[in-house]
């Protein structure tokens, strides 16, 4: 921990502060991503490879009808699996970010929507067997072309934020930080450790859950896989409760409205995202979509002011 880091804090918390900072920095430090992203490749690839084979032998050993609807009718299903461990890279990759600067996390949190899109286009696949009638498409079509498509324009929506941000950033320079935004940066760093603590609890209930189903599910119970597990539709329910604690702290670096209005708008962004992810079709892409817009039409607009007003840290 750097001293000048450490004088960022004061008072009777003053020792506490540093010990929390530098916790942060063990957790996301470049050796243990390096560690993270080689356990997720191997990940990956072992449970698609498991996936496959339980499609095989569900199919193989004519496994009851509901269990080869859990697993998937094709082996097409089984490219979800690697997604699912590739997301949740993605998800502490986002929190690593949050310290950054509040437009790389909404960024990130906009990539994993769009991840999460295309997600469901490869289950799209897998479940459309019959994607045109004789005069048209079907039900699984439009929802397979909503999915592909929606998700390409959360691509470009994400690409466009980032550059609307980087150049932003360009114009203003790279000047010293404040004492107040290494205060700021510091808070957000512990923000970050206790919200990793938090979603890796959260995915280790989830994967609980899916196991406790799956084992009902094989002994004649009624359920889904699927529904077992929540853990991205509450990740966006965390991350708006964060995003607003952020919005807190964000005071102490600036009062200025723009700022204040500019993060109060990211989470109405996230918000109606997280409205997204539990909609049907057709309307979840659209919504999604929406928020990105939004979001863009934000710094647009925060851009604008800070051209009149003057710099201010973001």
């Amino acid at each position: 921990m750097s001293s000048k880091s450490s004088r960022t804090f004061s008072g009777p918390t003053g020792e506490i502060w540093p010990w929390l900072e530098a916790v942060h920095d063990s957790i996301f430090d470049e050796r243990n991503r390096k560690r993270l992203q080689r356990v997720v490749i191997q990940l990956s690839a072992l449970g698609f490879t498991v996936h496959l084979l339980l499609i095989f032998l569900a199919h193989l050993l004519h496994a009851p009808e509901h269990w080869v609807e859990e697993l998937g009718p094709n082996y097409l299903s089984a490219i979800s699996t690697p997604f699912n461990f590739i997301l949740f890279y993605e998800v502490l990759t986002l929190i690593a970010a949050l310290p950054a600067s509040t437009t790389r996390s909404i960024a990130s949190q906009y990539e994993i929507v769009s991840l999460i899109f295309i997600r469901d286009a490869f289950r799209d696949v897998a479940l459309g067997g019959d994607l045109v009638s004789p005069h048209s498409l079907t039900e699984k079509a439009e929802r397979l072309g909503i999915d592909m498509w929606g998700g390409l324009l959360m691509f470009l929506l994400v690409a466009i934020f980032q550059h609307i941000s980087m150049s932003r950033r360009t114009q203003s320079g790279m000047g010293l930080p404040s004492r107040a935004t290494l205060r700021f940066i510091g808070q957000k760093k512990i923000v970050a450790a206790a919200l990793a603590t938090l979603l890796v609890g959260m995915a280790l209930w989830n994967v609980g859950m899916f196991v406790v189903t799956g084992w009902q599910i094989l002994h004649g119970s009624q359920g889904t896989l699927e529904s077992a597990t929540t853990f991205y539709n509450d990740m966006f329910t965390v991350m708006i409760f964060s995003d607003v604690l952020v919005l807190i702290l964000s005071l102490v670096v600036s009062d200025r409205y723009e700022m204040v209005f500019r993060n109060a708008a990211f989470v109405a962004s996230i918000v109606l995202i997280r409205f997204a992810m539990t909609e049907g079709h057709p309307w979840g892409a659209p919504m999604a979509a929406v928020a990105m817009l939004f979001g863009i039409g934000t710094l647009l607009v925060f851009n604008y002011h800070v051209r009149n007003n003057g710099p201010v840290d973001a």
